[in-house]
């Protein structure tokens, strides 16, 4: 389905339920307008459909979460990540890095995530439970604000230092714990910092008491990373294991999803 054929006429010549297919045309038209959203009146132009029969139809679709509204404008919903992170979980890559997570020494005992960058969230696709679970933890399909996760330093710091600077011209730098990064010199700074050492962290900046280590999933050198992967573990645990084989083994599976050969060396 394309803008080009979503019509209210088209609609009705080729949908036997035109509700639904009113509704997964208005899923698309929000999609495709990204994170800058799309409000009902220009929703009800492109589909040429009444403003009143638009505005209920998002109306029901944001109360079932697969839409959001913020001032004014739509935004894809939460339940849309939710669904896509079940179905994410069956594809190949996914289940590759639950096969790796259990066959590693370290990260077989953690929490572990891989997550994907979205504007300046990232977005949790799958989520490992090692023998000592974080609980504290994202769940698939959530969204957490890129700057306090150690996911999303590792991305970011994939992308050239205008293009970081680009996207959070304006935003708001949302404060979990103390420890939060506050602003966007401070994001800089830990991107440079986690660049030197070689990976990234997310140091009870989302929940006190809690440590995150992360590496990101490059396909190929210079090029942005697709995903990245993490270890959760509780601070004083962290505090017991040496970080140089934790991150080593993040490293591991980190490039054996870049790299689906080399899997099964680990």
């Amino acid at each position: 389905m394309t803008t080009e054929t979503i019509t209210e006429a088209g609609i009705s010549a080729q949908s036997s339920v035109p509700a639904i297919t009113r509704g997964m045309a208005i899923l698309t038209l929000v999609a495709e307008a990204g994170q800058s959203g799309i409000s009902v009146p220009e929703i009800a132009k492109q589909m040429n459909l009444a403003k009143s029969s638009t505005a209920n139809i998002c109306a029901a679709l944001e109360g079932e979460g697969m839409l959001r509204r913020s001032d004014g404008r739509l935004t894809l919903g939460r339940r849309i990540l939710s669904l896509a992170g079940d179905y994410l979980r069956s594809a190949d890559q996914l289940a590759e890095f639950y096969a790796l997570c259990r066959r590693s020494r370290l990260i077989s005992r953690e929490a572990a995530r891989l997550a994907l960058l979205d504007g300046t969230d990232v977005l949790y696709l799958a989520r490992y439970e090692g023998t000592n679970p974080i609980r504290l933890t994202a769940n698939i399909g959530d969204r957490f604000p890129a700057h306090v996760t150690a996911t999303g330093k590792a991305i970011l710091a994939t992308l050239p230092d205008a293009v970081v600077e680009d996207r959070y011209r304006g935003k708001t730098f949302v404060s979990f714990t103390p420890r939060s990064l506050s602003g966007l010199s401070e994001l800089m700074a830990d991107l440079r910092t986690s660049r030197q050492r070689g990976y990234f962290m997310d140091d009870e900046e989302t929940n006190v008491g809690v440590v995150c280590f992360a590496v990101p999933v490059v396909n190929l050198k210079g090029e942005p990373a697709q995903f990245a992967i993490s270890a959760t573990l509780l601070k004083a645990r962290a505090d017991e294991l040496d970080h140089a084989e934790i991150v080593a083994e993040l490293r591991h599976i980190a490039e054996a999803l870049a790299n689906p050969l080399s899997a099964h060396s680990l």
